[in-house]
């Protein structure tokens, strides 16, 4: 593959910076008040709702898809595919729409949103996790960024899509069971998704995050079956990362 001569600086690597930096503003600027931030969930409070100390990892989030976004402006060596591009752009766009979307205090526009951003933020852990950028500190960096974004979009659409079946009146904030079903799904989803991308580590411990989040959620209310499932789920999770580290390939970070 030829190196590239120069940094990246055509309209679409501004674009994705801008959006980068736009959807890092925009929780200080909602109508829905300072805070507020994708997968936060909009409506009832459910039982597999994480911790809100789990959220903050949005601020890492943001600051890794602007590092990486500034590296492609500014380094030869940083440079992305194309379509990873889009689906970052897209991404990030989907993620401000989010945050306009969760003032209107409706649980099942913004899942419609995450759906959208979920469906970006999986093809681009996938690109990623296919793709070496010239230099060995991009590479890590490009992973880390998208790799995080995507665990974490993918644990909080599942959260999203329960609590726009509450407010729509399939489903009851309080019923466990039907919670444990969604809990369930996610973490196989997790799993399948880490297994196809390789073992990329940052999406792991995003999932991996979240679910402890939701596990000390169980601690707090007293539910040893949301704790307990949210444990295994970490397991599974831990297991389809190493499964993924087949032998005579590379590790992905």
């Amino acid at each position: 593959m030829d190196r590239p001569q120069s940094p990246d600086r055509t309209p679409l690597a501004w674009c994705v910076l801008v959006a980068a930096v736009l959807e890092a503003v925009a929780p200080v600027v909602t109508i829905s008040g300072p805070g507020s931030s994708p997968g936060n969930g909009s409506g009832a409070e459910l039982l597999i709702t994480p911790q809100g100390w789990a959220f903050s990892i949005w601020s890492v989030i943001y600051a890794l898809a602007i590092a990486q976004a500034l590296a492609v402006l500014l380094r030869a060596d940083a440079a992305v595919p194309r379509r990873l591009q889009v689906d970052q752009l897209v991404l990030y766009l989907a993620a401000v729409a989010w945050i306009a979307v969760a003032g209107l205090d409706s649980s099942v526009l913004t899942a419609v949103v995450l759906a959208v951003m979920l469906a970006a933020a999986l093809d681009a852990v996938l690109t990623a996790a296919r793709h070496h950028c010239p230099s060995r500190w991009a590479t890590v960096l490009t992973r880390a960024a998208v790799g995080l974004y995507a665990g974490w979009v993918t644990a909080a659409f599942f959260l999203n899509a329960a609590t726009a079946a509450v407010a729509l009146d399939l489903a009851e904030a309080g019923s466990e069971t039907w919670q444990l079903v969604v809990l369930a799904i996610a973490t196989v989803t997790l799993g399948v998704v880490l297994i196809r991308a390789r073992g990329v580590v940052a999406y792991a411990v995003a999932g991996v995050w979240a679910l402890v989040g939701i596990a000390a959620t169980g601690i707090r209310d007293g539910s040893t079956a949301v704790t307990a499932t949210a444990v295994v789920g970490v397991v599974v999770v831990a297991v389809a990362a190493l499964a993924a580290r087949r032998p005579g390939q590379r590790p992905v970070t």
